[in-house]
């Protein structure tokens, strides 16, 4: 799961050991329709994993009330891949794969282990990891046999870096303050979720002027930040930017952050990719939290949000707490779309035709996917990064102004 990006692009070399991708040619053929999800049921994404679940539970039931897909009821099977671990995550596509299932959908199941594993199937694997490693392998598959059954229904990591680089150096004086300097440090997992979105930030702000003061490269569960803090400190950054998907780092960072500065002060800004979304995340962050920036390219931004949310909490008594509680449901929903203009749900290569021509307008934004590796197009006219700011315990939608609701920036408490 912590491979080096060095050995996680060498994926491209490998690929030739998982075509063909139709090992398995067709589904179950009784009238029950099996939908496989791989999802982070345990482990540190688990909060994350459940509302996937959940997500696809109501899909299901909703779909079933009103008489199925092409007349055959669904079923939905669950598959654990933990901390998103290379050995579970192929023993579970094996698993779903025997059991014939008709596609396979989840939120998330990454570490570019997924798309490797998946790629030597038929049924169709649709996914938002929001990698890079998984749009290469699609990539490959196309340029092989001119398809492939993979489908990343967001943008990839890297669409965090370049708008990182647009828009987090414009928040300052949405803040009404003055920046000391354009140093900027970065701290990032040896992830290439992580790593990829990072260093094209890194690449586009020094472009710009901006000078990278600390470039840190940590593992997960890294526990002692202080070494970094006080570098970041010297070095008098800026702009603090945190690249670690695990929801457990990020909030270590930001409690020793807090404590480090909060009675002195530093004149800096914290942006984090992704990873406060995932909900356990402000429970263990608490208080040092608040003034934290953050964005994601998975959000719920259309007009349909508020009835979803209503059809969610009659379900489960509660709100939906994660992103992916709806870019689940926008992948369920694209997939019997193209289920429902295929006419066939076993017939894998229809299926995967007609997801090619997928233009989805669901909860997260405009789903298309560019046809040289089945990935969705990032943008306002297609799936936008939403920006937010923790404030008051919860978090805000802060730009763009057409989903933040008339919010306001609030100063970070650090900044004295």
């Amino acid at each position: 799961m912590q491979g080096k990006i060095g050995k996680g692009l060498m994926i491209v070399c490998v690929l030739s050991l998982f075509i063909p991708f139709a090992v398995f040619a067709g589904g179950q053929k009784d009238d029950v329709i099996l939908i496989g999800a791989p999802m982070p049921l345990t482990g540190p994404y688990a909060s994350d994993g459940e509302q996937m679940r959940m997500a696809l539970e109501l899909a299901v039931e909703e779909k079933n009330a009103a008489g199925g897909l092409l007349g055959k009821q669904l079923k939905l099977i669950t598959g654990d891949v933990g901390a998103l671990e290379p050995e579970k995550i192929k023993a579970v596509g094996e698993r779903l794969a025997g059991q014939n299932v008709h596609v396979a959908l989840t939120g998330y199941a990454d570490s570019g282990v997924d798309a490797r594993v998946f790629a030597q199937y038929a049924m169709p694997y649709i996914h938002a990891d929001a990698m890079t490693e998984d749009a290469l392998v699609a990539r490959k598959q196309i340029a092989d046999t001119g398809t492939s059954n993979l489908f990343q229904y967001c943008p990839a990591e890297v669409a965090y870096g370049e708008d990182a680089s647009e828009y987090l150096f414009k928040v300052p004086a949405a803040m009404g303050w003055t920046p000391p300097n354009k140093n900027i440090a970065v701290v990032k997992v040896d992830y290439s979720y992580n790593i990829l979105a990072a260093d094209k930030f890194a690449e586009l702000s020094a472009a710009k002027g901006y000078k990278i003061v600390v470039d840190e490269t940590i593992q997960f569960g890294h526990v002692e930040f202080g070494p970094i803090l006080s570098k970041i400190k010297d070095a008098g950054a800026s702009f603090v930017t945190f690249w670690d998907l695990d929801p457990k780092d990020a909030a270590n960072f930001m409690k020793q952050f807090y404590d480090a500065f909060i009675d002195e002060g530093i004149q800096a800004l914290v942006y984090m990719q992704f990873t406060p979304v995932i909900p356990e995340f402000l429970d263990l962050a608490g208080e040092a939290a608040e003034g934290l920036l953050w964005s994601t390219t998975v959000n719920p931004v259309s007009d349909g949000v508020a009835d979803y949310d209503k059809r969610w909490i009659a379900k489960f008594g509660s709100e939906p707490a994660s992103s992916y509680s709806y870019g689940t449901r926008d992948g369920f929903d694209l997939w019997v779309a193209a289920v429902e203009r295929a006419g066939t749900v076993d017939d894998f290569e229809a299926v995967i035709e007609e997801l090619k021509k997928t233009d989805h307008r669901g909860l997260t934004g405009r789903i298309v996917f560019d046809p040289e590796d089945h990935t969705a197009y990032a943008g306002m006219d297609y799936i936008p990064t939403v920006w937010q700011q923790v404030w008051g315990g919860r978090h805000n939608k802060s730009f763009p102004k057409e989903f933040a609701g008339g919010y306001a920036y609030k100063l970070p408490p650090w900044v004295k």
